[in-house]
């Protein structure tokens, strides 16, 4: 469970993103941390109001994101909390919800999705717009503007825009613009998808996200007519792929910044300090968590790829560590390994055992099974462990399989009926692959040509 001072903490780039807002000494940057949520305290007015959604109705009535959107009074800004209650659920909107002062929705932990409805643009909020646990979608807008969200500064942690359409882009934004484990995808846009504005203190950052299959137009670009000179994108372990028709990630590079690593599978976001690549991501879908992502699996060129990884988890509550993925998803779908060992094993007259069993997998893979198998055997007075040690590819599927391996002795040995023990290890696996293991006790048989 977050709590209202881990999302803070986890809004790591909000001091840099919207420093500029402070244009007084005493005028608030950034919201605090909500005492109750369940009351609605009066604030002075160079503070910011909170306020509690607890239904999914599109009107005004009290309870309702328009209602909580009102609010506002004489205060700074507005700070939204979505009840948990409404996890998963959907709000849809019969005209777009206008924002009148700087505003802060931070949805539950399950997330909320809030939606145009396929007939007007779904957020307008010229001042600053923060969002979290949050998906924006079916918006509509004819015109130049964002059909998803048209706002001043920007800020979305653990969102996704998706399934928004227009003539310009998904999301019209100013001049600061922060992405932390968001997602921009399947929009259908005449402009880029991401477009900010450019110009001398144009700040956007594009953390641990992913821009992905939007069309016709790029993934990400600059509103048109603002000049360049000035504008500093920074992409920190981030993707940008299968955007525009043709295909086109980025409508310029121009003042990119590249930390950590970035994969492009193109080539119109850079030429040094980013890999393009097809990142191999999976379609949009729900992977768990507030909103839908696009999984990846080991074989992408974005697994364990990332460097300089500060953001400990993704939108998914699920950990990342050093090794980090690239873009908004981190995998942990591990291949899991099941091995079983034959309770029978039979000798030949050599003394040399026959040691069989089976492997299957969550998922195809490669790798070596280690084998030992023992024998308490009397010699004289005492008793000597016989053992011998083997290991064998195995190529493993979603179906068991059978393996064997001959458990040859030196010279002078030989194994003799009666029980023994086996054990059956991985190792040479995939860092993907869970280590697995079995122990088993066995009965040898003599077997005579």
């Amino acid at each position: 469970m977050h709590t209202v001072a881990s999302r803070v903490a986890a809004r790591w780039p909000l001091a840099l993103i919207f420093a500029a807002l402070a244009a007084c000494a005493d005028e608030p940057v950034s919201p605090k941390p909500a005492a109750s949520r369940a009351s609605n305290p009066a604030p002075l007015a160079n503070e910011w109001a909170e306020v509690v959604v607890t239904n999914t109705s599109g009107g005004t009535e009290p309870g309702s994101l328009r209602w909580a959107a009102q609010q506002v009074g004489a205060n700074y800004g507005l700070q939204i909390y979505v009840d948990e209650s409404l996890a998963g659920d959907t709000i849809t909107l019969p005209e777009e919800l206008a924002l009148p002062r700087p505003t802060y929705i931070y949805g539950p932990q399950g997330g909320i999705t809030i939606s145009g409805n396929d007939q007007h643009r779904v957020l307008y909020a010229p001042y600053q717009l923060s969002l979290e646990n949050v998906t924006i979608a079916k918006g509509y807008s004819a015109d130049g503007w964002g059909s998803a969200i048209w706002a001043g500064d920007l800020e979305l942690i653990r969102t996704t825009i998706q399934d928004n359409k227009g003539a310009g882009p998904a999301i019209s934004a100013g001049y600061k613009v922060s992405l932390v484990n968001s997602t921009i995808s399947r929009n259908v846009v005449g402009m880029p998808a991401l477009r900010y504005r450019g110009g001398t203190g144009s700040y956007v950052v594009i953390d641990h996200s992913t821009i992905a299959d939007n069309a016709p137009a790029p993934g990400i670009g600059v509103l048109s007519g603002t000049n360049t000179w000035g504008t500093t994108v920074v992409l920190k372990n981030s993707i940008l792929a299968n955007n525009g028709s043709p295909l086109r990630n980025c409508e310029t590079y121009y003042g990119f910044e590249y930390q950590g690593t970035n994969i492009s599978s193109d080539w119109e976001c850079g030429e040094v300090g980013i890999t393009v690549a097809d990142p191999l991501l999976q379609p949009l879908a729900d992977n768990g968590g507030p909103n839908m992502t696009h999984a990846i699996l080991p074989n992408s060129p974005a697994y364990n790829a990332g460097t300089g990884c500060n953001i400990t988890i993704d939108p998914r509550g699920v950990a990342r560590d050093a090794k980090c993925d690239v873009g908004a998803f981190e995998f942990n779908d591990s291949t899991k390994v099941t091995i079983t060992i034959d309770p029978a094993v039979k000798v030949d007259a050599a003394g040399k055992a026959l040691l069989t069993g089976t492997v299957k997998c969550t998922r195809d893979d490669a790798f070596r099974l280690g084998l030992e198998l023992h024998q308490d055997q009397k010699v004289g007075k005492q008793v000597v462990d016989v053992h011998s040690a083997s290991d064998i590819p195995i190529a493993c599927s979603t179906t068991a399989k059978p393996w064997g391996a001959a458990m040859g002795l030196m010279a002078g040995e030989a194994f003799k009926a009666g029980a023994a023990r086996a054990t059956a290890q991985t190792f040479s696996t995939p860092e993907w692959v869970t280590p697995a293991s079995a122990a088993s006790a066995v009965k040898l048989s003599i077997v005579r040509k």
